[in-house]
């Protein structure tokens, strides 16, 4: 008897196509008996768990494996943590001479400035001076200084990002400037350990990279794998709402976890290019689209700028849909676009 799929209560810190086609049970009756596994392992600063089904242990557990060494060979390669990643090597040479990078470094750095473009600047990888200051607000308890904070914005434009895509390089055009992927390499490694999977043939299979989530085919007799969003107005009387999804991806971006506390006012890690701050008030932005690299940057982008604005956004781009939570005053407002699962804004 196939084990029914745990529907997950996720937490989501830290963010084209939509298909939510429900299908028949009897579809998946036909195929061979598969059995559900799950893995789990940290990566990049959090857990990161897979969960598959496959014909036997022995095939599951090497392809988990081989997924979670791709997500090791990713983190290698974006950390802003590790002073030997390719990232922080970029950052250092970078401004002197074009450094040449990996495909996965390029590719992440190319969406990224698309995803710059369309939401204008409000998602901005090269935002890394000012992270580093709230890294540090958020252990002091003390507001940065506002010397630091405009020395700090300075540096903070995408466009002073050059990517050659002949030769594969990278130059940064201000000496000084750091890169930060936070709110888009957790998604593009969700991505990639789902493709492992689904390169071996396992298809039933589902990535949550620290909150991102990326999920391939149902599982067996399902129409989809179930994602509870915890989003801030949840609470007694007001379960989560429960998403059904299959080959797409989706993520929230929130502070939930991730904020500090200055002289009685609350700032999230999540932090606007254009003020140099972070987000004030609570709050939850959920995307939906076909990818987790998509998700997880677009999560971001639309918790910055305004809800009108970022409903808009969302419904220029095919498939993409997007479900608001802001505080107002003691209660809450719930704001959806055309194509966010109805249960979720009834």
């Amino acid at each position: 008897m196939t084990t029914p799929p745990r529907t997950f209560q996720i937490l989501l810190w830290q963010a084209l196509g939509l298909s939510l086609i429900l299908l028949p049970c009897d579809l998946f009756a036909r195929g061979p008996q598969l059995k559900r596994h799950e893995y789990s392992l940290p990566r990049m600063g959090t857990i990161f768990r897979i969960e598959l089904y496959a014909p036997d242990d022995a095939t599951a557990s090497k392809a988990a494996e081989a997924a979670f060494a791709r997500a090791e060979e990713l983190e290698q390669i974006m950390s802003d943590y590790r002073e030997d990643s390719e990232l922080m090597r970029l950052a250092r040479e970078g401004a002197s001479a074009p450094f040449p990078v990996s495909n996965d470094l390029y590719d992440v750095l190319w969406k990224s400035i698309r995803i710059s473009e369309l939401s204008r600047g409000a998602f901005d990888v090269t935002v890394g001076p000012l992270v580093e200051l709230w890294r540090k607000a958020r252990t002091t308890g003390r507001f940065p200084d506002a010397s630091e904070l405009a020395k700090a914005k300075a540096l903070v434009d995408y466009r002073n990002l050059e990517l050659d895509a002949t030769r594969r390089t990278v130059f940064l055009k201000r000496a000084g400037m750091k890169l930060d992927l936070g709110a888009i390499g957790k998604g593009y490694a969700a991505d990639q350990m789902l493709a492992v999977l689904q390169s071996r043939g396992l298809r039933q299979a589902m990535v949550v990279a620290g909150g991102e989530v990326a999920v391939g085919a149902p599982p067996p007799g399902e129409p989809g794998w179930r994602v509870a969003l915890d989003t801030p107005d949840t609470g007694p009387g007001n379960p989560p709402c429960t998403l059904s999804l299959h080959d797409a991806a989706v993520s929230t971006s929130g502070d939930s976890k991730q904020f500090v506390e200055v002289n009685g006012r609350r700032y999230s890690h999540v932090i606007d290019p254009s003020t140099g701050l972070g987000l004030e008030g609570m709050a939850s932005t959920t995307v939906i689209a076909r990818d987790s690299t998509t998700t997880d940057a677009l999560a971001t982008a639309l918790s910055i700028v305004p809800v009108a604005e970022g409903i808009r956004l969302a419904e220029s781009l095919s498939g993409v849909a997007v479900y608001m939570v802001r505080q107002d005053g003691n209660g809450w407002r719930r704001y959806a676009s055309r194509g966010f699962p109805v249960s979720c804004r009834e």
